[in-house]
């Protein structure tokens, strides 16, 4: 199948999801696992800082990790109140 044809066909899908009211505006930002990771751990009281002290580290390298999640996990986060939260 041409790219044009892809391109027509994945139009068409965008077309039918914005008519049923899904719409990128509803969206605030990117999130991702790796975030999640670190808003769980922080909660827990495990900081960088902290995780660093206990294991003697210069550098935990907790950053990339959660890059690396976010690029292979990630999702939108809708905004509040647009989809019934």
């Amino acid at each position: 199948m041409p790219i044009v044809d892809e391109r027509h066909e994945m139009n068409k899908v965008i077309n039918e999801l914005e008519k049923e009211g899904v719409n990128l505006a509803n969206f605030e930002e990117v999130t991702g696992l790796g975030d999640v990771v670190e808003g769980v751990l922080i909660r827990f009281g495990v900081t960088e800082e902290r995780f660093k002290k206990w294991f003697n580290l210069r550098e935990c390298n907790c950053s990339k990790r959660k890059q690396w999640l976010n690029k292979i996990f990630s999702w939108k986060k809708s905004k509040k109140g647009e989809s019934g939260d």
